[in-house]
């Protein structure tokens, strides 16, 4: 298994850009994420599901809170003409804000459509009363990594 790195962000000075189509996920979302899992994933040193139906068990196992419960209205995708390219999936973790799922589909990348998605989570987060939020990532994923440092993530410890 690649290394992997908790990484935290303080909340504190967040804001959110506005981004066209970015909104808190809604549960009419479970299917169109499956599916942007799976495409987001496939081919990548992060791919864990070999199956479109192993990657909407795995949006539905986060939904149903198996890994730490679920923040609907902390979560947000990018929905453009009906279609989802991008999301951020929040979930409450050892009792703190984690990031559970950050996807993009490959024909959406460098287009700063996870930056938004995070971007507004964090504001949504702090708005809630949150300080801080949580993430995992792998230490290969160099685009994923470089994209949470300057979103103010630092690294915790390793995994």
């Amino acid at each position: 298994m690649p290394k992997r790195v908790i990484m935290r962000a303080d909340l504190q000075g967040t804001s959110s850009p506005a981004a066209q189509g970015v909104r808190p996920f809604s549960f009419g979302d479970r299917q169109g994420l499956g599916t942007l899992l799976f495409d987001a994933y496939l081919g990548t040193i992060d791919q864990e599901e070999e199956t479109l139906e192993q990657a909407h068990a795995e949006i539905d196992k986060t939904i149903s809170g198996e890994y730490g419960v679920f923040l609907p209205s902390s979560s947000m995708v990018v929905e453009r003409s009906g279609v989802l390219h991008s999301a951020a999936l929040l979930t409450r973790f050892h009792d703190r804000p984690f990031v559970a799922f950050s996807i993009t589909s490959p024909h959406s990348k460098n287009q700063g459509l996870a930056r938004a998605c995070i971007s507004a989570a964090m504001a949504e987060l702090l708005d809630g009363g949150e300080r801080e939020l949580h993430l995992v990532v792998t230490l290969a994923n160099a685009p994923a990594l470089h994209l949470y440092k300057s979103l103010g993530f630092e690294v915790e410890r390793d995994v």
